[in-house]
């Protein structure tokens, strides 16, 4: 049987919008509607796993591992007021600021973005605040501020995490904005009994 050559496309490094949508009910997995950040910064990904192998006769005669989150962790150049009570579950004060309170939790939200040709959906996910600094401006010098978070993709009732979509595969016909349309879960592919 002949080897089958995979085609592969190298990638230069992007990362143009970050989308969210608050998760409405996490029972019946729904989301609201659809936000989007246009200034990113960065965004990394770690997956989780569990793991176990089994030793028998002087070698490991199986190995088990699975998925149990993704860690995401990122920077924005800006996130205004929306985006923290939306992502932080922080409460907007009738003054038009933000009242953090220890009683906060995060919401769950599907969190995206667009990476080159690639369209990311995670379906849940709950982030938090990095660490803010200030400092003051020292003459000659100017500085920009950015806005860290981080937290972590959480499997479906299903076991779904995420959605890649690479936009340059045949038969493609999503783009960034059908993709971040809205939030849908995906639907596998059916093969065909020979």
């Amino acid at each position: 049987m002949a080897a089958t050559t995979v085609n592969e496309k190298p990638q230069k490094i992007s990362l143009k919008r970050i989308h969210y949508a608050l998760m409405t009910n996490e029972q019946t997995e729904t989301w609201g509607d659809v936000k989007t950040l246009t200034m990113p910064i960065s965004l990394t990904l770690t997956p989780n796993f569990s793991e176990a192998s089994l030793d028998a006769g002087d070698r490991v005669v199986d190995q088990e591992a699975q998925m149990d989150s993704i860690t995401i962790a990122g920077e924005t150049a800006d996130l205004p007021t929306e985006v923290l009570v939306d992502w932080y579950g922080h409460k907007k004060s009738a003054e038009g600021g933000i009242i953090t309170n220890s009683n906060d939790s995060p919401n769950a939200i599907a969190i995206g973005f667009e990476s080159g040709s690639k369209l990311v959906w995670f379906y849940k996910a709950k982030l938090k605040p990095g660490e803010e600094s200030n400092a003051t401006r020292k003459k000659g010098e100017t500085n920009y501020k950015v806005y860290p978070f981080s937290g972590e993709a959480l499997p479906l009732i299903d076991g779904n995490i995420k959605h890649t979509v690479d936009t340059r595969d045949a038969g493609v016909t999503a783009t960034a904005e059908t993709f971040f349309a809205s939030v849908a879960k995906p639907t596998e592919q059916t093969v065909p009994t020979p």
